[in-house]
C-alpha cells in the first residue's frame, strides 16, 4: 500500500523466539489461551489467528519477528514496540480509569479533533516512582541480531517504556528510540529527554498542546497513536504531529494526498 512505516509489537515466547502480537495473551486473537511467555513456539504456531475475523482468514498464524522481516525488510520503516512485561506495571484507580477510557475510544475508533487542552494534566506519582527493572538484554540482543541479519538497522526504531529504553540505550545506543514511558501519565516528553530518545509517541486523548510544543522545541519527532480519518490526521499534522499511526491506512493516505 506504500505506507512509509509499519508498527508491530513484540513478545518473547517460552523458547525465547520473538512473537508479533499486540496482546500479552493469545486469548483474544487466536483459538488458544495463555500468556505468550508461557507458550512454546510450536504451541503458538499451532493456533489459528484468523478465523475470528473472517472464514477467509482461517489458518493465519501469529508470525515470528523474522517472518515479518523476511517480507518487509528495507521496504518500509519499522516502528518496533517492545512490550513491557505485565509484572512491572503499577496500577492505581486513576490509571485503570485512563486505560479503560483509552480502550473504549480505541475500540470505537473515536475521533478526537483538536484543539487540545493547553494545561498540565494530573501526573500520578506512584507511576513515576515505580522501580524499573531493565528489559532482558538477551531478548533485546535477539531483536538487534534479527535487524542486522536482514540489513535493516537503518529502517527501524525501538518504541517502549522505561525498562526497554534503559536496555536499548545500553545495548544498541545507535538504534533510534521512541518514548512511551509516561504516555498515559502526561510525562512522556520529560522521559523522552531523560532516555535520550529521538521520538515520542503520544496517545490520543492523553496529550496536551503544551506537550506537543515542548517535544518539538526539543527536536523530538512526534508520533500520534492514532487517527483513522483524513480529517483527523490532517488536524494533528497541523498542530505539530509528524507521524500518525492508523488502523485505516488507505483512506487516510488518499484523503491526505488530495
Amino acid at each position: 500500500m506504500g505506507a512509509p512505516e509499519i508498527e508491530l509489537d513484540l513478545w518473547p515466547d517460552k523458547d525465547g523466539h520473538l512473537i508479533v502480537c499486540h496482546d500479552p495473551k493469545v486469548d483474544r486473537t487466536t483459538d488458544g489461551s495463555g500468556m505468550i511467555c508461557d507458550l512454546t513456539t510450536s504451541e503458538i504456531k499451532a493456533l489459528d489467528a484468523g478465523f475470528w475475523f473472517s472464514p477467509a482468514y482461517q489458518g493465519i498464524r501469529l508470525p515470528l519477528f523474522e517472518e515479518v522481516l523476511s517480507l518487509v525488510a528495507r521496504q518500509t520503516v519499522l516502528n518496533i514496540h517492545i512490550k513491557t512485561p505485565i509484572a512491572q506495571r503499577v496500577t492505581t484507580d486513576k490509571m485503570k480509569a485512563r486505560g479503560k477510557e483509552l480502550g473504549e475510544r480505541h475500540s470505537s475508533h473515536a475521533v478526537i479533533m483538536p484543539p487540545l487542552p493547553v494545561g498540565v494534566e494530573d501526573v500520578i506519582p506512584e507511576i513515576e516512582n515505580r522501580p524499573i527493572v531493565p528489559y532482558d538484554e538477551t531478548v533485546f540482543r535477539r531483536i538487534v541480531d534479527a535487524l542486522q541479519r536482514f540489513d535493516c538497522m537503518d529502517y527501524a526504531y525501538i518504541t517502549g517504556e522505561a525498562d526497554v529504553l534503559t536496555t536499548a540505550r545500553a545495548v544498541a545506543p545507535d538504534l533510534p528510540r521512541c518514548c512511551l514511558e509516561g504516555h498515559m501519565n502526561f510525562s512522556i516528553v520529560e522521559h523522552a529527554l531523560e532516555y535520550g530518545c529521538q521520538r515520542v509517541q503520544f496517545c490520543k486523548g492523553l496529550t496536551t498542546q503544551a506537550m506537543i510544543d515542548k517535544a518539538r522545541a526539543n527536536g523530538l519527532i512526534c508520533n500520534l497513536f492514532w487517527a483513522d480519518t483524513p480529517e483527523e490526521a490532517r488536524a494533528y499534522f497541523d498542530i505539530g504531529i509528524d507521524c500518525v499511526l492508523t488502523n485505516n491506512y488507505q483512506p487516510v493516505a488518499a484523503g491526505l494526498s488530495r
